[in-house]
């Protein structure tokens, strides 16, 4: 089979490839983007500031010096009025809270003056704690009496004993192997 060209088509075709001085010429940019997501999580806790007359218990860790705060437990104590406030040994356990259950000994002694004036000096001691390196914690605390007839914890401080072969065997805020 043969093909014929018309002559109109064949100058078409000729003129069309012929560049001439009306040449276009297009510039075509390719560009190649890579995108790189980069994801930091940040994960910030706030607490929430207590409101007055709160008490969220003893500080964790507990002070190095063995020094405890009182005065949110004084401010917490004041807000309320309930019947441990009145009671020295349940002051002293309030004050310390949830550690006071998680031994299997508990003791407490005070002192105060004549009847019952003057400063109470408290000691609880929690003895047998479910603890591999801490065998008890002693918590001292100095209170006086208001008018009301609620204690008020005027000083306390915190020691600890080691378990065997897990530290010192005296009773001291230092840490625990």
């Amino acid at each position: 089979m043969t093909l014929r060209l018309s002559p109109a088509l064949l100058a078409v075709l000729v003129v069309s490839g012929c560049g001439g001085d009306d040449e276009v010429t297009r510039t075509v940019t390719v560009t190649e983007a890579a995108t790189t997501t980069v994801t930091t999580a940040v994960t910030t806790t706030e607490t929430a500031p207590l409101p007055p007359g709160a008490w969220a218990g003893l500080p964790e860790p507990l002070p190095q010096d063995g020094a405890l705060p009182v005065e949110t437990f004084n401010a917490y104590a004041e807000s309320v009025e309930e019947p441990w406030e009145r009671d020295l040994a349940a002051t002293a356990s309030e004050y310390v809270g949830p550690d006071a259950s998680e031994a299997s000994s508990t003791s407490f002694q005070a002192t105060s003056g004549p009847e019952g004036g003057g400063p109470a000096h408290a000691s609880l001691l929690l003895d047998g704690l479910l603890d591999d390196s801490v065998r008890a914690r002693r918590f001292d605390l100095t209170l006086a009496r208001r008018a009301d007839g609620t204690w008020r914890i005027d000083s306390a401080f915190w020691a600890q004993r080691c378990q065997e072969g897990r530290g010192h065997q005296s009773f001291s805020p230092a840490p625990c192997l």
